[in-house]
């Protein structure tokens, strides 16, 4: 397995290795108390597990808790959000495409890297840039407004 990363918050861990298997990625991930994942697309299709705690989950136009042992399938290009509202460090099993665990290699830093805080802004242009350079689509602060996230 591979090392754990913090990707803006949430924190992956590679389980398959990627220059190995090329069909799928599956990751290990924890998403601690108070973490948000704004409003994006991509074509990857992604399939979430939760394993204890409950997150919430924005899909086709609402939000729905999500709780341990319940999974959500999200399709490629569907906007879709996450956020920890609990007091507790939610845990998951994460299968999507090895385009995606890429991405997340490209952009996630170490834990043992990363202070205290929110991003710094080079960690978030980087972001951004690496999310555009994989076709990504990233929310503007109004369609995150629109459903309820507030960022910055």
């Amino acid at each position: 397995m591979s090392k754990v990363l913090d990707v803006m918050g949430p924190q992956i861990q590679l389980v398959t290795d990627l220059s190995v298997n090329k069909d799928y990625s599956l990751m290990k991930a924890e998403v601690p108390p108070g973490v948000i994942v704004p409003v994006h697309s991509h074509d990857d299709r992604e399939t979430f597990v939760v394993l204890s705690g409950e997150l919430e989950a924005f899909t086709e136009d609402s939000w729905k808790t999500v709780k341990a042992g319940e999974t959500v399938d999200i399709p490629g290009d569907v906007k879709h959000a996450w956020r920890n509202s609990s007091n507790e460090t939610v845990k998951l099993l994460v299968v999507s495409t090895v385009k995606m665990g890429e991405f997340f290699n490209e952009i996630g830093v170490p834990v043992e890297n990363v202070k205290p805080g929110p991003p710094t802004p080079e960690a978030l242009q980087h972001f951004v840039k690496v999310a555009i350079e994989y076709g990504y689509w990233l929310g503007t602060p109004d369609d995150n407004a629109s459903i309820g996230i507030k960022l910055g």
